[in-house]
């Protein structure tokens, strides 16, 4: 259930090796692809409750790329 944005999303994710420790706001985002923040996370939400993003909540929050559980 991947649209075109939530396909960029991933790979602006995964080049800016994103993780815990170094999430990717929803306004660096929205910049990047040229989009509102709030739709990025409104986007982002679907991409969480899938578990293909991770959230970090609070000041210097972010999403970022899950890693695939072995």
């Amino acid at each position: 259930m991947c649209n075109y944005l939530h396909e960029e999303v991933l790979k602006l994710l995964e080049q800016h090796e994103t993780s815990y420790a170094k999430p990717m706001n929803s306004q660096e985002i929205g910049k990047v692809l040229k989009v509102t923040p709030s739709y990025i996370r409104s986007q982002l939400s679907q991409l969480a409750k899938s578990k293909r993003v991770g959230v970090r909540k609070g000041n210097g929050g972010g999403y970022y790329m899950r890693k695939e559980e072995i």
